[in-house]
């Protein structure tokens, strides 16, 4: 089955950290909003017969990180059918459940990409490390709002309850938060209309849907779809309402001295990745087929989960404005001072 890209989307503030903490300790602060969702066992066995058939004819290599997460259907797919080796790149992939640990593995130089929210890259870049780039997209439209049964039902009944005691979860500087937050800035509403309450793992959140403790929350794909098929919850918003639907909510992440060194390599890498967004889309019930033995995800819920977050490995003018205008909220939230989004984009490695 074809699938056309942009079908497939459509406590209280007292209880945070002072803004300018929060501004000293940012990768303190970066939650595992991944934590609990892991690669399958048989998955991670087949990627690593396809690193081993990479590496006996490889080129080059490049060592990447990633979450494990939907942002990168289109990586692991790649990987699994061989499209690296036949590009004679060994791409040695390295499973993170957390952005924090990713970025710091990118910054220590013991990977060389990390696909990771494109929040964590840029206040890392704001707190010391300038020499992180933002090289490429990764994920679209995967961070979604989420409401239980029998609470709101959508955006218009979530600014109405604004004052209400709405029980709303997030994780402090992420995607996650931005998509809850930006919701209600773009309404016209605050953190303190609501009754906030700051995890620290996406699936505490989910765990707090189920139980009804909280009543909207952010999350991302493909646990989002797990949460709202097990709960009978609803989707009320996403990253594309947010930040725009041309904007990534996952990026790829080098840093200045690999691309000084390995431009090429990097262009070549990325390649691979839009070359496997095109299978994606243009045969996305063969893509579901060998993605589902890897994510271990029910095929069901799969396939809903990578429809909404879907392959997006190229930004354009429009996904960087949309990173801009993602970053305002940063900025509104007191975790920056200053917009450095165009500081840390380099897109000039991406393919045509």
């Amino acid at each position: 089955m074809k699938i056309d890209r942009y079908s497939f989307t459509s406590a209280n503030l007292t209880n945070r950290e002072p803004q300018d903490g929060l501004r000293r300790s940012f990768l303190k602060s970066f939650c595992a909003c991944c934590a609990g969702l892991a690669i399958a066992p048989a998955g991670l066995s087949m990627l690593a017969c396809a690193d081993r058939a990479e590496a006996a004819t490889a080129q080059g290599t490049i060592r990447v990180g990633h979450l494990p997460a939907g942002c990168v259907s289109h990586l692991l797919l790649a990987k699994a059918r061989g499209m690296f080796e036949k590009a004679g790149i060994n791409a040695q992939l390295t499973q993170f459940n957390g952005p924090d640990k990713n970025i710091l593995a990118l910054q220590s130089g013991n990977v060389d990409v990390a696909h990771n929210p494109w929040t964590t890259t840029i206040a890392a870049y704001a707190e010391s490390s300038k020499n992180l780039r933002i090289v490429g997209g990764s994920g679209l439209a995967g961070i979604e709002l989420v409401a239980r049964a029998g609470s709101v039902k959508n955006v218009n009944e979530f600014v109405a309850a604004a004052g209400k005691g709405l029980r709303v979860g997030t994780l402090r500087l992420d995607t996650l938060e931005l998509v809850a937050y930006g919701t209600m800035a773009m309404h016209g509403k605050k953190y303190d209309e609501y009754a906030m309450q700051f995890f620290p793992s996406m699936v505490g959140m989910g765990e707090a849907i189920a139980s009804g403790a909280v009543d909207v929350c952010s999350l991302a794909q493909p646990y989002a779809e797990s949460v709202v098929a097990q709960n009978n919850a609803v989707y009320i918003a996403n990253s594309n309402d947010v930040w725009g639907p041309a904007a990534p909510d996952c990026v790829v992440n080098s840093t200045d001295a690999y691309i000084a060194k390995n431009g090429e390599l990097l262009m070549a890498y990325q390649r691979v990745l839009v070359a496997a967004a095109k299978d994606f889309y243009g045969d996305f019930d063969a893509a579901i087929k060998d993605l589902q033995p890897i994510y271990g995800a029910p095929k069901e819920i799969l396939a809903v989960a990578l429809r909404r977050q879907a392959p997006n490995p190229v930004i354009g003018d429009a996904g960087a404005a949309g990173i801009r205008n993602g970053v305002k909220y940063l900025i509104d939230l007191g975790y920056l001072k200053t917009n450095v989004a165009d500081e840390v984009l380099d897109l000039k490695y991406q393919p045509a």
